[in-house]
């Protein structure tokens, strides 16, 4: 990624009133049920949570091989599932990460091990 590129990153929504966070739109609050959820830009940098190696890519993936779908708790609050392509082998929950990049067209977000 060139310097002057600017990385765009996934949105999440927070609650106005409580401070909830979720990576999915909700017209009320789950944990206050007041309406007030406003979009906010995600952080970029977080730690696995949780992790699954896929060996057989869906077709949309097939050109990334085997990779490793990922579960991040983001430095915002809010956790977004992911993909590591690269040090598969070294993945463990908690392991520290930042994004990579985020195809805003497709939703592909990929994390890289810090």
């Amino acid at each position: 990624m060139a310097k002057e590129e600017k990385l765009e990153l996934p949105q999440y929504f927070s609650c106005n009133h409580c401070g909830f966070t979720s990576g999915a739109y909700k017209a009320a609050c789950p944990k206050c049920g007041r309406e007030g959820m406003v979009s906010k830009e995600g952080g970029i940098m977080g730690e696995v949570v949780d992790f699954v190696p896929i060996a057989y890519p869906p077709e949309n993936l097939k050109q990334l091989g085997e990779y490793v779908s990922v579960l991040v708790k983001l430095d915002k609050g809010c956790q977004i599932f992911g993909i590591i392509s690269e040090n598969r082998d070294r993945i463990t929950i908690g392991t520290p990460v930042t994004i990579s990049s985020f195809n805003q067209e497709t939703k592909e977000l990929f994390f890289k091990l810090l």
